[in-house]
């Protein structure tokens, strides 16, 4: 999945890895030009058969970027631009704690399937406490007309130690 030669240039970043890569676009571990190491999804219109999808993801970020910003369970989005070149649109946010044991050259980034498939131990109370932080960051985003539409344990990082709802891609208007 590592791929360290990115045919993108994105101002005021440079792409380091691809960490991920999904059916809309591919996620980067970036460097900020002030050495801040962010996530970095870039997504391509020519993912999607039709524009409306297209544009509905691409509205999707722009509600959710304000909805979520300080709340500490929906990962965070410090940026949204376009590359009108490659007619695709990129956002940055916080980037998900390393998996324990991770070289500190590579990025594999901690989700709660990571933890699963690791076998690490959830107890009772980390159950409850991962439910009632997933349950406020989906309320948080109810109360503000948004529904996330593909809630999954790789999607539910950890940023500095608790918990954050990611792949915001699939958030959409409640009537969308």
């Amino acid at each position: 999945m590592h791929d360290t030669s990115p045919q993108l240039a994105i101002a005021d970043y440079t792409l380091l890895e691809r960490i991920g890569a999904g059916s809309y676009g591919e996620v980067w571990r970036a460097r900020s030009v002030t050495g801040a190491e962010r996530a970095l999804k870039v997504v391509h219109r020519r993912s999607f058969q039709h524009d409306r999808p297209y544009r509905r993801e691409f509205e999707g970020i722009q509600k959710f970027e304000s909805i979520a910003r300080g709340h500490p369970h929906l990962v965070t989005v410090f940026h949204v631009g376009r590359l009108e070149a490659d007619e695709a649109f990129y956002y940055v946010m916080e980037l998900a704690d390393a998996v324990p044991g991770t070289a500190p050259d590579r990025c594999a980034s901690r989700a709660l399937r990571s933890d699963l498939d690791a076998g690490a131990p959830l107890t009772a109370r980390a159950l409850v406490q991962l439910g009632v932080a997933l349950a406020e960051a989906l309320g948080h985003l109810h109360r503000h007309g948004l529904i996330h539409r593909d809630v999954k344990p790789a999607d539910i990082i950890f940023v500095g130690g608790p918990p954050k709802q990611a792949d915001i891609g699939r958030v959409a208007g409640a009537g969308g």
